[in-house]
């Protein structure tokens, strides 16, 4: 099981406490850093100069001062750039990096942001999502066609002419595309062409089984990310309080797939002591999940993560 850090920083967070987390996370051993990719705060809190940063400018910061760690979005926006110019932006950030870059895609969904910075917005999701998937193919077809090739690219959304793509990605064929969404239509983009898949919704077990157990899921190997809250105490009473104010903040803060009690709440997440934590992973690897994504409420909390849990998987 290889565990993510999703870095949620308040609106006004400094850039160099962002990058500095990050660089936390690459030496304590965590697998990989998620930045969101939002123009505004997708809370939709009083604006301030401070923030959010440009998600890109700041990922190419933490891949030059970080040495192992992969860099990943939850989720990367496919409408804010032009899809031959975000392929070669993450080809570039993967040579830079050494092939540690996961394209990581959603199908964006925050309207006032799309408004604020006149960025067209698709309203239909199923429409969005369907420019999602020709954005996926076109940065394949780049990726693995370089120039001195030819790419035409004909799609309802995406189109380029006789494109002659560079640089080449580091990774070989490319970067892992991993598509996020819990939607019947994103995950059939999942099954045609992703590397792996994001539900944005804590599926349980038994759904992922049986997502993967129908007949179209693919042969080919798929990472599944799991978004999760990650609590490790050397016991249990070391960290119930820190529990109970976890949960406190998702009933209050949570809009859609809250738990109705604290003990479903602590149920469904990675709470506990060590051992308690590497039962509760490894029902979830068990399942076919492979990677698991934190945000964590403070350093502590990580720090903790990285020490106690982390060895015993």
């Amino acid at each position: 099981m290889k565990v993510g850090v999703f870095i949620n920083p308040a609106a006004d967070t400094p850039v160099d406490a962002i990058v500095a987390q990050a660089q936390s996370a690459d030496r304590q051993g965590f697998d990989s850093v998620w930045l969101g990719d939002h123009l505004i705060d997708y809370r939709l809190a009083p604006a301030v100069a401070d923030g959010p940063p440009d998600s890109f400018t700041v990922m190419a910061a933490i891949g030059a001062v970080t040495t192992r760690i992969r860099l990943a979005w939850g989720m990367l926006n496919p409408s804010f750039r032009n899809p031959a110019h975000l392929a070669k932006m993450l080809a570039t950030l993967d040579q830079l990096t050494k092939g540690r870059v996961i394209c990581s895609l959603g199908a964006g969904w925050l309207k006032p942001e799309y408004d604020a910075y006149s960025v067209p917005f698709i309203d239909a999701h199923d429409e969005r999502v369907a420019h999602g998937r020709e954005v996926a193919q076109l940065l394949k077809e780049l990726w693995t066609r370089p120039a001195p090739d030819k790419v035409t690219f004909e799609g309802t959304y995406v189109r380029t002419s006789e494109l002659q793509f560079n640089p080449a990605p580091y990774r070989k064929p490319h970067p892992p595309i991993w598509i996020g969404g819990d939607s019947d239509e994103t995950l059939a983009t999942v099954k045609e062409l992703a590397d792996g898949w994001v539900p944005l919704f804590r599926r349980e077990p038994t759904s992922i089984r049986e997502v993967r157990s129908a007949p179209d899921w693919p042969d080919r190997p798929m990472s599944i990310v799991r978004v999760t809250r990650m609590l490790v105490g050397e016991s249990w009473e070391d960290i119930e309080q820190d529990a109970r104010q976890a949960y406190e903040i998702v009933q209050n803060t949570a809009t859609i797939d809250a738990p109705e009690t604290f003990e479903d709440f602590v149920a469904r997440e990675v709470i506990g002591s060590p051992m308690q934590c590497r039962q509760r992973v490894e029902e979830l690897g068990q399942a076919g999940i492979d990677n698991l994504l934190v945000t964590f409420e403070s350093a502590e909390e990580q720090d903790r993560a990285a020490r106690l849990l982390l060895p015993l998987l």
